[in-house]
């Protein structure tokens, strides 16, 4: 009975470690940085940030991430130690420019200090 029950375990162990590939874990997100805000000569439209995504070269590459949504995590000083990190959300709109960088809509609009920052873009929701 026991040796059952410890094959079982090892199958349940064998089915976690598949979280990782060659040794390394795999990332559900990829990092873009926020360049700044959409702009003309005179204004800038402070609801659309744009983000360079790693890896994206060209229009047709930055494609494949609209509608996939965007993380901004950073950290407070203020609250309890657990709550310290906020997130503010928001979703990859279209491309801008031909170099593979996009705009993006957040709930509440990126703080200027931001710029420059690392942000998540999370590879789900899959579009159907």
């Amino acid at each position: 009975m026991s040796q059952a029950v410890a094959d079982k375990t090892k199958q349940i162990a064998k089915k976690s470690e598949k979280t990782t590939r060659g040794g390394k874990q795999v990332r559900l997100w990829v990092r873009a940085k926020f360049l700044g805000f959409r702009r003309s000569k005179v204004q800038q439209n402070v609801n659309q940030p744009i983000l360079r995504l790693e890896g994206v070269n060209d229009r047709s590459g930055a494609q494949y991430y609209f509608g996939k949504r965007v993380a901004y995590v950073y950290k407070t000083k203020s609250g309890e130690k657990d709550k310290r990190f906020r997130t503010i959300w928001g979703r990859i709109s279209r491309a801008h420019g031909n170099t593979g960088a996009v705009l993006a809509r957040f709930n509440t609009n990126l703080p200027p200090r931001a710029i420059g920052a690392t942000l998540r873009v999370m590879l789900f929701p899959q579009r159907g």
